[in-house]
């Protein structure tokens, strides 16, 4: 093998040990891996070991970033996925009041407020203010996913927080692009915004969940046969990229955890649907499997995450933006989970994991980059400045609101060994 072969071996192998040790780093400590992971990517990025070792260079990132959008797409696939494979959809249902009004309210504040305050104090254009509020309006999936999934609250508030990032994240996507092309038309068609959600939500799960439904007979046959995991995910690939395509058009990411939601619910599609000869056994390989492809993913997808980061673009007015928009994203969430806590009856415990679970992350990564793409030639305005803040911006924000989350997660989960220790205590001395 030549040199950097031998380096990109030693690179994923270190990397994936980073990860386990991360994993069990959180099990025991109860610190969420995912900071650790995210700066992993920024030290061997090109601006700090990456040129000097040959670890990640400039030349290694561009080639890289080529397959980005696949990267990121199919990581973001596999990990909604398997939360549709661990999730109760009993719960789910439980929780969808309180997690429309939680992806609503949190995006719709996030949005506003973001705007507005870069238009008052930063001078940003009212419109160009109110597209990177919609860029980093909602908490990201691939982050919360991992982190929620492991704490101990309740499962309707697991539910209820993967919901919202799913929500949002679809949100983020609709609601820049409308923005942009209202900077660009000078039009906005609320009706056409509509329809698309209505599409990306309602048909994208319909879909998913009927698709879910024809694969369980598809399981059934295959019991005890090889690679039947291996088929259930070239189906999930089918099915997010099928509804993707015209005349479809929805969401992939909706659909794949709808598919995952309904494999694994076999149960409870069996009695709802009692007329299927559907058995309800279930095949636990599968669950097991995937756990171990989502823990691979995800842990590269959080490294690739911190490679975005370059330091040398950055400005003290990138920062100073940034860590306004935190602030409000922060005021924001707090006012949100609070309501929240209030209306849905929610312990201290699963109200404090509420305002931690503000991660930004892959969409706004994605979105920040397509300012510069959509408005370069037809806006008099835009300038290569713009794109940088839009840019820098968003990964300060990435990076501050991964940072909090990793903080707060990490003090509510130190809350909860209080907590039990002190009615152990109580329990003990019949107090």
């Amino acid at each position: 093998m030549d040199t950097e072969t031998i380096t990109a071996f030693l690179a994923i192998g270190s990397i994936i040990f980073l990860g386990f040790f991360g994993n069990m780093i959180f099990t025991r400590f109860r610190i969420p891996d995912v900071l650790i992971l995210v700066t992993l990517g920024i030290v061997i990025g090109p601006d700090i070991l990456g040129e000097r070792f040959n670890l990640v260079t400039y030349d290694a990132l561009a080639a890289i970033d080529n397959f980005k959008g696949v990267f990121l797409s199919a990581a973001l696939v596999i990990i909604l996925f398997d939360a549709g494979l661990s999730l109760d959809i009993r719960t789910v249902f439980e929780s969808m009041r309180l997690a429309a009004f939680m992806s609503l309210a949190a995006f719709l504040g996030s949005f506003v407020c973001v705007g507005v305050v870069l238009h008052l104090i930063m001078g940003l254009d009212l419109l160009l203010g109110l597209t990177l509020g919609a860029i980093v309006g909602g908490t990201s999936g691939a982050i919360v996913i991992p982190i929620v999934s492991k704490m101990r609250i309740r499962p309707q508030t697991k539910a209820m927080l993967i919901s919202e990032s799913i929500v949002t994240d679809v949100l983020v996507i609709v609601v820049a692009l409308t923005m942009l092309t209202v900077i660009l038309t000078g039009e906005l068609e609320l009706l056409a915004v509509s329809k698309d959600l209505a599409s990306k939500f309602l048909v994208g799960g319909i879909v998913g969940a009927l698709v879910g439904i024809g694969w369980l007979f598809v399981l059934q046959k295959m019991q005890n046969q090889p690679l039947s995991y291996m088929i259930t995910i070239a189906a999930l690939f089918m099915v997010a990229g099928a509804v993707e395509l015209p005349p479809i058009s929805s969401s992939g990411a909706v659909a794949a955890l709808t598919f995952g939601l309904t494999i694994g619910n076999k149960q409870f599609v069996k009695r709802r649907l009692s007329s299927l000869a559907l058995s309800t056994t279930c095949n636990p390989q599968i669950q097991q499997f995937h756990s171990e492809i989502t823990f691979f993913v995800r842990t590269f997808f959080f490294v690739y995450l911190g490679l975005f980061f370059r330091i040398g673009t950055f400005t003290d007015i990138h920062l100073i933006t940034g860590l306004l928009v935190i602030s409000m994203v922060v005021l924001v969430r707090w006012i949100i989970s609070m309501t929240a806590w209030r209306i849905g009856d929610l312990s201290i415990e699963d109200a404090e994991t509420v305002f931690a679970s503000m991660p930004r992350g892959l969409a706004a990564a994605v979105l920040a980059t397509l300012p510069a793409v959509m408005l370069a030639e037809n806006v008099s305005t835009w300038s290569d400045e713009l794109g940088l803040l839009f840019l820098n911006t968003t990964l300060i924000v990435i990076l501050g609101t991964t940072l909090l989350t990793t903080i707060l997660t990490f003090a509510t989960e130190k809350g909860i060994d209080r907590r039990q220790r002190r009615d152990l205590r109580k329990r003990l001395t019949g107090h």
